[in-house]
């Protein structure tokens, strides 16, 4: 890894890892609304400034629907822009049952189909195929616990989550149930057994296709093969009894609120494998993980990283007390533009680490302040000796290269974030 460089976008976020041989790897994509037509500025600005890379990999750390709009938009502009995509599997609980599928199937099935939280909640389910149509399946990978990929001669290790045995809360598991419950009964009509079979058989499918490296056109067949079946049986299924039951589960706020962090804990936490002693190749990848997620990878986790990236784009409530116990030379914080997370833990300004932040106006120290909270920091990574901040030649003159090797792109210094004058004689 040569340099990495965080893209302000106005939603999502995206972080691009460069190689020595002009190769990247971008984890997660400019954010998108569901149904636009038109690659966005921030879309197209990303695909401009990575045209001339040799080889380039995308990693999607999560399901949210913005982020695969996002890859689509990208692959519908050009579906050879990523050699390798990587996308998270389903996990599945201590039973073996895929209950992020299950959620999205009993929606897909029962809620309005012109709803946002029906395009939000059924993204999961098409996430695969839709890549495998746009670039190709052999350039497809799902990725979970324990699996490996390579990016500029660095092995990576994806720590979470894990195939099974995933801890779903117990709000999520219990709304899954008593939907399955609600067509258990045998006095039904037969449409709620067929849905109960095909919804076994698509998990299945999907649980299959996860398992190929790359993935195989014929399993993403199959997937669509099964959708289109419990589609057909819709019309059905909405006049049963228990329909009413079902939706009412579907539209509690807690349960949608349990989907939804769910989604977020289920995110893709990677790190470089060591093959020896720290080096500035330690880097730990957050996506949205939530503090439970941290917990559960904490035992795999090295005491220190030269990067460290903040989840849910520094939100308070996915700060970890990880975070505050492993030190980091660098934290990045991908806030977006329109603050969609809200304000950034204060937690953060508090560590040692120089913060890299897209998004200052989320910041609660830069409001309190007025000033960056690296001004007064120590950098580690100035020619010669450690010093302060305001003394990297990047941030006097807004020029050349950034000793540390991380940019905020579009942007002139790599990490403070005001614009007040530089003052030596501090």
């Amino acid at each position: 890894m040569q340099s990495i460089e965080i893209n302000k976008v106005n939603r999502g976020e995206c972080i691009v890892l460069r190689g020595a041989n002009k190769d990247i790897l971008m984890v997660d994509c400019p954010s998108a609304p569901n149904g636009t037509a038109r690659l966005s500025d921030d879309g197209l600005a990303v695909m401009t400034r990575y045209a001339d890379a040799a080889d380039r990999s995308f990693l999607l750390t999560h399901c949210k629907s913005g982020y695969l709009y996002g890859l689509e938009q990208l692959l519908s502009a050009d579906s050879n822009y990523f050699n390798r995509i990587f996308l998270p599997s389903a996990p599945c609980d201590k039973r073996g049952r895929p209950l992020l599928l299950e959620f999205a199937l009993f929606v897909y099935t029962f809620l309005n189909r012109q709803g946002d939280f029906f395009n939000e909640n059924t993204a999961v389910l098409k996430m695969l195929g839709l890549a495998a149509k746009k670039a190709g399946a052999g350039r497809v990978f799902a990725v979970k616990a324990d699996d490996l990929f390579t990016f500029d001669g660095i092995d990576y290790e994806i720590l979470w989550p894990v195939e099974k045995g995933y801890p779903f809360s117990t709000i999520f598991a219990d709304a899954v149930e008593k939907m399955n419950i609600c067509l258990s009964s045998p006095f039904l009509p037969e449409a709620a057994g067929e849905f109960m079979r095909l919804k076994e058989r698509f998990c299945a499918a999907y649980l299959a296709c996860c398992q190929t490296a790359p993935l195989e056109q014929t399993n993403i067949n199959l997937i669509y093969t099964i959708l289109d079946s419990i589609k057909a049986i819709i019309p059905q299924l909405l006049l049963l009894p228990p329909a009413v039951d079902i939706v009412e589960i579907l539209c509690r706020p807690a349960v949608r609120e349990a989907y939804d962090r769910e989604l977020a804990a289920a995110s893709v936490i990677f790190q470089n494998r060591r093959t020896s002693e720290a080096s500035l190749d330690d880097i730990l990848m957050t996506g949205a993980a939530a503090p439970e997620s941290m917990d559960a990878v904490a035992g795999r986790l090295y005491g220190g990283y030269y990067v460290l990236k903040a989840p849910q784009h520094g939100a308070a409530g996915a700060w970890s007390h990880l975070f505050g116990e492993i030190s980091a030379s660098h934290i990045i914080i991908c806030n977006g533009n329109d603050m969609e997370n809200g304000t950034a833990a204060a937690e953060y300004a508090e560590l040692p680490a120089i913060k890299h932040c897209t998004n200052c106006a989320a910041c609660a120290w830069y409001q309190n302040s007025g000033c960056s909270c690296n001004r007064l920091a120590c950098c580690y990574e100035l020619p010669g000796s450690p010093g302060l901040t305001i003394k990297c030649t990047r941030c006097q003159t807004r020029k050349g290269l950034a000793p540390c090797n991380i940019y905020t792109v579009p942007g002139d210094r790599s990490c403070l974030c005001d614009d007040k004058p530089i003052q030596l004689n501090l």
